[in-house]
């Protein structure tokens, strides 16, 4: 049976802040630009049949409500709604909802389907938070808010996943005792980016940098006729259950791994690693 908890759709490249520690690493990205919606919809027909069952489809970015045609993305959704009970969209609370948004969530809840928001709270810079709360409040449509700012931080702050370096020197044992304690195989997040489902962000992110490649069966490229359903839905079963390439790079998400203060703004036009 072929599950995940979480399957994540990301949208562009593009986005409102420039973090210097995004998760996504976008200030770093070489290309800032948005998935057409014709690509994504392609992509959704590949990608849902070859799952069973999944928990929530996730929309993300970069700034998933500057893509121009999210309400028609989320319509699509509707097509696969056998396949799942919950979408989010992912935002930074820099973005108020348009109407025809807010038009196709509540197609959305006529479907049958669950609906929220998830804004990340960075204080100052999420400058549209109290008219993004208010306007969801207005139209019925859930809402959480994950506050990041002060010192009542979720998680105690934000967490870099590494800088993209291979660590060369860790021995065999040592790469299945990180991989034994990160929580990404717990989790269950599939994120897709052009066509490519990634069994965890840091993996996709190392791959649109350019710093790594996965080896065959650490990924499943959608576009891939060289492959069958069957040996995709295959490789899909066995997402992290086992150390990948990306692992080599990684310093493991863990429960105690370090924290830094979100959203740091880098001057814009300005990225490096993290």
């Amino acid at each position: 049976m072929t599950t995940a908890k979480i399957l994540e759709f990301f949208l562009t490249t593009r986005c409102t802040l420039n973090c210097k520690m995004c998760l996504c690493a976008i200030p770093y990205q070489p290309v800032k630009r948005d998935t057409p919606k014709e690509e994504l919809f392609r992509h959704f027909a590949l990608a849902f049949p070859l799952y069973d069952e999944i928990g929530r489809v996730e929309l993300i970015g970069g700034e998933p409500m500057l893509h121009p045609d999210l309400p028609e993305i989320v319509l699509e959704l509707l097509k696969y709604r056998d396949k799942f009970k919950k979408i989010r969209i992912t935002t930074n609370g820099t973005i108020v909802p348009s109407p025809a948004l807010i038009d196709a969530v509540h197609q959305a809840q006529a479907a049958g389907l669950e609906f929220d928001f998830l804004v990340d709270d960075y204080g100052p810079l999420s400058h549209k938070l109290s008219e993004i709360r208010d306007v969801l409040a207005r139209e019925h449509i859930d809402c959480r808010v994950d506050c990041y700012t002060g010192d009542d931080q979720r998680g105690n702050g934000w967490l870099c996943y590494g800088d993209f370096t291979l660590r060369e020197h860790e021995t065999e044992q040592q790469l299945w005792e990180k991989f034994s304690h990160c929580l990404c195989p717990k989790l269950q997040f599939h994120d897709t980016h052009d066509g490519v489902i990634y069994s965890c962000v840091y993996a996709m992110t190392g791959v649109l940098l350019g710093k790594f490649s996965l080896r065959d069966g650490e990924f499943v490229d959608l576009k891939d006729s060289s492959k069958s359903d069957a040996e995709k839905k295959r490789i899909l079963e066995t997402f992290l259950k086992h150390p990948t390439e990306a692992c080599r790079y990684c310093d493991s998400f863990r429960e105690d791994s370090p924290r830094f203060p979100a959203a740091e703004q880098l001057p814009r036009g300005e990225g490096s690693a993290c």
